[in-house]
């Protein structure tokens, strides 16, 4: 059981989801928790931890884990003076699995009915698979892997989850996932052979289309590499969305900065956003010029404003403007302001 008092006394850093049927419960830690580093024992396990509405630990994630070199634990100097295991960085979102009964469910790190967390239980109900299937009083963590899921990496019409852990739901410890899931049509994570130092010396050389690896020693620390050209990549293609190509073409800044070296999915995002912006903003335009020229004739200025009133009020300040024959660039962009758009779906 896991204190609900201390998550609960938290809630600046961690959020809490209901089931929306089950009397269960998902923590996650926020936004605020990953910019002040506030992490402790509580905020770290927060990455998906499934309770139920006692404290009992249901399904239990991979506590929160870091970049080589990121924290205290994971400078050179400090890791365990071992070999440890290596595993591909699969690029998706982590899948957690549960039960509804005989059937089997997964959640992503914060929520029980995200797109990731509903398309995933859909597969793997597809494959037939039911709780017997799996061992009793262990958590499978998974990757999911989807067209529409995708961050950075390019996977093409792959649809699948990857096993990536299975934890021991009480304790924490890990099991042997190539012992336990021969008889399942589930694949396993890829490891590789390689030592670590021979694995960094990889990183700056990795394509876009490989994220990175990630090494865990026999204590449970997990520490992740990636690739530099997808540690680029990740920055641009998840921060940049509609907002942003509409910030660039507001003050001028050409287009062309934020898409040098991307993927052409991307580019082709980025041009398509921006053509729809500029068609939106020339009909808007000649509307203006279409007002202008209907009332410009008029001989009072107060005979054009109940003109403008009447028939063009949504419009009326950039009309104004005109009439005064004033720039109005300003006006007609905040009208233009986007929805928070994405190339691609991020991880919830």
């Amino acid at each position: 059981m896991i204190r609900l008092c201390e998550l609960y006394s938290r809630n600046q850093y961690i959020n809490v989801q209901k089931h929306p049927v089950l009397p269960l419960l998902i923590w996650n830690y926020n936004q605020k928790c990953l910019y002040e580093s506030a992490w402790d024992e509580y905020t770290r396990v927060a990455r998906g931890l499934i309770t139920d509405l006692d404290g009992n630990i249901i399904a239990r994630p991979f506590p929160k884990f870091f970049n080589f070199g990121e924290t205290e634990e994971t400078k050179p100097e400090k890791l365990p003076a071992e070999v440890p295991q290596i595993t591909e960085k699969v690029d998706g979102s982590l899948g957690i699995q549960y039960y509804a009964g005989n059937k089997v469910c997964i959640a992503t790190r914060g929520s029980f009915t995200s797109d990731q967390a509903i398309w995933a239980t859909h597969w793997i109900q597809e494959k037939g698979l039911i709780r017997e299937d799996f061992a009793e009083g262990y958590t499978y963590l998974y990757e999911i892997i989807y067209p529409d899921n995708r961050i950075v990496v390019d996977y093409g019409s792959r649809e699948e989850l990857i096993l990536l852990a299975m934890i021991e739901t009480e304790t924490g410890e890990e099991a042997n996932i190539d012992n336990e899931m021969a008889n399942l049509p589930i694949s396993t994570v890829k490891k590789y052979k390689e030592s670590i130092e021979e694995i960094i010396t990889q990183l700056p050389t990795l394509d876009a289309n490989n994220e990175g690896f990630v090494a865990r020693y026999s204590n449970g620390l997990r520490v992740k590499m990636k690739g530099d050209e997808y540690k680029r990549l990740h920055k641009i293609l998840t921060s940049i969305s509609a907002r942003t190509i509409w910030e660039y073409l507001s003050t001028g800044i050409p287009i062309d900065e934020i898409i040098q070296r991307v993927p052409n999915e991307f580019c082709q995002w980025v041009k398509e956003t921006e053509a729809g912006l500029l068609a939106i903003k020339a009909a808007l335009e000649q509307q203006v010029n279409d007002a202008y020229n209907a009332i410009s004739s008029l001989s009072t200025r107060k005979e054009q404003a109940l003109v403008i009133m009447a028939n063009y009020s949504d419009i009326s300040p950039l009309i104004f403007r005109k009439l005064d024959g004033k720039k109005y660039d300003d006006i007609l962009w905040k009208k233009l302001y986007p929805n928070h758009v994405r190339p691609f779906k991020n991880q919830d």
